[in-house]
């Protein structure tokens, strides 16, 4: 039974926000095209500030086009929380249909509806110096075999980048003489998250408070019954983010995150381990999502995010799903 989920919540993050990305979007295909028009435009609309990063590499298909969107609410401001996506699918010869709903439209809805919750709110943080930053990463996939050039095409590109890239903010003269990615306080990585069920491990020490932060998030909303169970031993049971986990400390899964962990940036890998059983399959579409999951983590991470930026999580929109 879907708990506490509104009709609001099934139209944005499994409906109207999903529709567009749960498609075959294959780097440089028209596919991926549409979908990087669906969120450009989105984010138009709620006013953010939208960096394109276009570049072409070989792959083991030819030469590719690619394209890292990136948006920021406050693109002055000194430092970044960053959570990203890739919103790219994995690549399977016609006529094969794959959509990765997990993989990744689901993270990526979830992380168009968040901006959209928390914009009216940033004007009340109190850190005006910290931002939000959301990247949607094009290129995540292997064509072929995965290998240490044939996937991560545009993070490894924008680590890259943003590794020789200087902040030049008229604003915050502090800025000068640092680098963009000196200015992510933390990178945070959505992955194969929508399926039933899923479990998180906390893979990095420096970030284990912020794993920390997020249990304590889900286990509040049990206690404050946002999400319904009849007691600590059902909690338990359905708890999302294994804190105990043999696991912990050991991040060895790549993905758009190791570029930038590797030139010193914090990163919290949010992806689901064991991966989803649809993992690389076609029946990784709309059925393998599972509304229930899809909800808890929404709020989790939206509430997370408030509070990271100093955003009152108490604000009825913040918590709950209600039009705003």
């Amino acid at each position: 039974m879907l708990t506490n989920l509104t009709a609001t919540e099934r139209l944005k993050v499994t409906g109207e926000l999903l529709e567009p990305i749960l498609i075959t979007r294959v780097s440089g295909t028209e596919g991926n095209l549409k979908v990087q028009k669906f969120i450009k435009s989105t984010f138009e609309k709620l006013g953010w500030d939208i960096e394109e990063d276009k570049f072409k590499d070989t792959t083991p298909l030819g030469e590719k086009p690619f394209n890292n969107i990136i948006v920021t609410k406050d693109i002055e401001a000194k430092r970044r929380l960053v959570l990203a996506a890739h919103f790219d699918s994995k690549y399977f010869a016609p006529p094969n249909y794959f959509v990765g709903a997990t993989d990744s439209a689901v993270p990526c809805a979830m992380l168009i509806d968040l901006a959209f919750r928390l914009n009216p709110y940033f004007d009340n943080r109190k850190n005006k110096d910290l931002t939000l930053q959301i990247i949607f990463f094009d290129g995540e996939e292997a064509f072929k075999t995965w290998t240490s050039t044939d996937s991560l095409y545009g993070s490894r590109h924008l680590a890259e980048k943003w590794d020789n890239t200087y902040m030049m903010t008229n604003s915050n003269p502090d800025n000068k003489a640092r680098t963009v990615l000196d200015s992510i306080e933390v990178f945070v990585l959505l992955d194969l998250i929508g399926a039933k069920q899923p479990n998180f491990v906390n893979f990095y020490q420096t970030t284990s408070w912020l794993f920390t932060e997020l249990t304590k998030i889900e286990a509040r909303l049990y206690e404050e019954k946002i999400f319904n169970v009849t007691g600590p031993e059902e909690y338990l049971d359905n708890s999302y983010f294994d804190a105990d986990s043999i696991h912990s400390y050991q991040g060895h899964i790549q993905d758009d995150h190791l570029p930038f962990l590797n030139k010193g940036v914090p990163v919290l890998h949010l992806i689901t381990y064991p991966f989803p059983s649809v993992w690389h399959t076609f029946a990784d579409n709309f059925s393998a999502i599972d509304e229930e999951a899809v909800y808890r983590l929404n709020t989790v991470f939206r509430i997370f995010t408030a509070e990271y930026l100093e955003i009152d999580p108490s604000l009825h929109a913040i918590i709950t799903h209600d039009e705003i």
